[in-house]
């Protein structure tokens, strides 16, 4: 049984740069995080005017969450790598293997997996079709 590793797409792919829309989301999650530290400092000045306690609370809870939100949107998303593993039975090598229409020797760059399923794409002929499995017995 021989294992073939193929990347999702060509194989070469570099991670996208943040969108626009997420270039947005940022900055309105420090914004709002902003707000919740800045109201919570007012509340926390207020405090010293009468009913310090609840004021005080309610402050600190409020300068704790902008604080959080802002360090949560500062973490760093890890990139995701995708990898689709194809495990095909049998002797199957992608060295040996020809178009079924044309007979054309097909690389590794032919094969990819669609929908659950193998597919070879012959870069000659054009043919696309999917690699059936015969049965061992």
């Amino acid at each position: 049984m021989q294992g073939f590793q193929y990347e999702a797409g060509s194989g070469r792919e570099t991670p996208a740069p943040a969108g626009r829309a997420t270039k947005r989301l940022k900055a309105l999650a420090y914004l709002i995080g902003g707000l919740l530290g800045l109201v919570g400092l007012l509340f926390i000045i207020a405090s010293g005017q009468g009913n310090t306690v609840p004021r005080l609370l309610i402050g600190l809870v409020l300068l704790a969450a902008g604080i959080f939100v802002a360090a949560i949107t500062r973490m760093k998303v890890p990139d995701q790598r995708i990898i689709q593993e194809i495990d095909l039975s049998g002797d199957v090598r992608p060295e040996e293997m020809k178009c079924k229409a044309c007979g054309a020797a097909l690389d590794k760059d032919s094969v990819s997996v669609r929908a659950g399923g193998v597919f070879v794409d012959c870069p000659y002929c054009g043919t696309s079709y999917q690699i059936e499995e015969e049965p061992k017995w």
